[in-house]
């Protein structure tokens, strides 16, 4: 039976990008605009419902911190099954209250899994821009005897050639977690957002997606930061068996 999923990333409600276009400096810079990105949140979550869609994962990086209780306000208007992934503009302690759905596997920290063996969901906490010694230790018992995995966290993991990369944004220490996942003898299907690009690459036994974004773009080859506000992203996901078969949905201007 195919069970078919939406992923969408990167809302950041509230929050204005302060230079756009060609950008001038190494770092993303925001200033705190209310309705910033709500339109677009509303018309990607239409598409996803007008295609039949009722499973969704959010990605991380849902904005400013005023903006989680509307960013769950506009989702709960949906007849949505949801999972929420926290990213690095996300506070733990500001959306852990509208997760009373979702177990926390290590205290403090929004990631759990469920499934089994043959084929395990499982959802990392990378708030802190680094997936923590106790999240480590949790993800190590749980690859054991796992055969296949989906994996769900804000950032990429295998490394992408791409300004955004080199500007810092990299997820920290992810060599640790990298090595962790490639010494498991199970086949990994990691889906990431936070770079706001479409990309797709393997190594040993991961297959990543990073997905685009809800709210505007950043050119992946460019000599330096440079975004694009003309479309808005999610991903389709389709699960049957062991295959896995995704497609990038893109919107253009409202």
């Amino acid at each position: 039976m195919t069970r078919k999923l939406a992923y969408f990333t990167d809302a950041h409600l509230g929050q204005k990008l302060v230079m756009g276009g060609a950008m001038d400096s190494d770092k993303m810079h925001y200033a705190s605009e209310p309705a910033e990105h709500r339109d677009h949140l509303r018309w990607v979550l239409d598409d996803i419902a007008a295609r039949g869609i009722s499973e969704v994962i959010f990605g991380g990086d849902i904005g400013a911190p005023s903006s989680v209780p509307d960013f769950f306000e506009i989702l709960e208007s949906y007849d949505f099954s949801r999972r929420i992934v926290l990213g690095n503009h996300d506070d733990h302690d500001a959306v852990s209250p509208f997760l009373s759905d979702q177990t926390h596997a290590v205290e403090g920290k929004a990631c759990f899994s469920e499934g089994d063996p043959a084929l395990k969901w499982l959802f990392l906490d990378s708030s802190a821009n680094r997936v923590d010694e106790d999240q480590l230790a949790w993800l190590a018992r749980e690859l054991q005897d796992t055969r296949r995995l989906l994996l769900f966290l804000h950032h990429p993991v295998l490394s992408i050639d791409t300004p955004v990369e080199h500007a810092g944004a990299a997820l920290r220490e992810r060599d640790t977690l990298k090595a962790l996942l490639i010494g498991s003898e199970c086949d990994i299907s990691l889906f990431c957002g936070h770079y706001h690009m479409a990309d797709e690459r393997r190594e040993a036994n991961i297959r990543q997606f990073c997905t685009p974004a809800v709210s505007y773009q950043i050119v992946k080859e460019a000599d330096r930061l440079e975004v694009d506000t003309t479309r808005r992203c999610y991903r389709i996901v389709e699960i049957d068996g062991g295959q896995i078969e995704t497609e990038i949905v893109y919107l253009g201007l409202l």
